[in-house]
């Protein structure tokens, strides 16, 4: 197995034509020598959650070959996708599994016990799996984002033992690009698309839309993956 993910996330499309060009040029940071395998979003794709705001994001993805993407706080689950909180991918020898970790009417992130049993039973059968959604489960050393991160961490942990196969498992939420290790595996952040979080929490405002727009490259090899971080000029 050797593929490529192009991971992004935090688009907050919202109708205007500022963001979906950020969005845009994300999607095209990569050359057509190294088209990836595939898209994954996780989350807060719209601002507003609003059926135009997605409208919106499916034109622009189109024509961009396979994609999956993960609802984030700002998004309408409902809206984003009609296939309920657990949806996935599958890849020659890579399953990607999105999951939807949201607490209606609340920022931070909570994996629910019904959803960590569908996650289980759509990774059944799969080599190699990968987990993507919203708010990271560990702490980033940021006050203002970690008091939105998922709550419930030792629920991932378990899921994770549970399917036994998770190569990677990717979040966004942060608005920046990081890297950890979870339970065993690479805990991998996206940077954001519609801004970057600024380091400082108390610098108002906290977010930066000067900032160029990035993603986050995953290529796997067989067991071991490999992400670089790539920004729009």
């Amino acid at each position: 197995m050797s593929l490529t993910l192009l991971h992004l996330s935090d688009p907050h499309l919202d109708g205007g034509d500022t963001r979906a060009h950020r969005l845009r040029s994300a999607l095209d940071l990569m050359p057509a020598s190294r088209r990836p395998d595939a898209v994954v979003i996780t989350g807060d794709v719209a601002d507003h959650g609003t059926e135009p705001e997605y409208a919106q994001f499916r034109r622009i993805m189109a024509d961009r070959g396979p994609w999956i993407a993960a609802p984030g706080n700002h998004d309408d689950p409902a809206r984003l996708g009609d296939d309920g909180p657990v949806t996935s991918l599958d890849l020659e020898g890579l399953r990607v599994i999105a999951l939807d970790v949201t607490v209606p009417g609340q920022d931070h992130g909570r994996l629910r016990p019904e959803v960590a049993d569908l996650a289980v039973e759509h990774a059944a059968g799969a080599r190699a799996t990968v987990l993507a959604f919203h708010q990271p489960p560990l702490a980033l050393g940021h006050s203002y984002i970690d008091s939105m991160r998922l709550r419930n961490p030792d629920a991932v942990e378990a899921l994770i033992a549970r399917i036994g196969t998770v190569a990677a498992v990717l979040c966004g939420h942060a608005h920046t690009p990081g890297a950890a290790v979870f339970a065993g595996v690479p805990l991998l952040l996206a940077p954001g698309i519609a801004s970057a979080l600024r380091p400082d929490p108390d610098h108002r405002p906290l977010t930066n839309s000067d900032v160029p727009p990035g993603a986050a490259l995953h290529r796997f090899d067989g067991p071991a993956v490999t992400t670089t971080f790539h920004f729009a000029a």
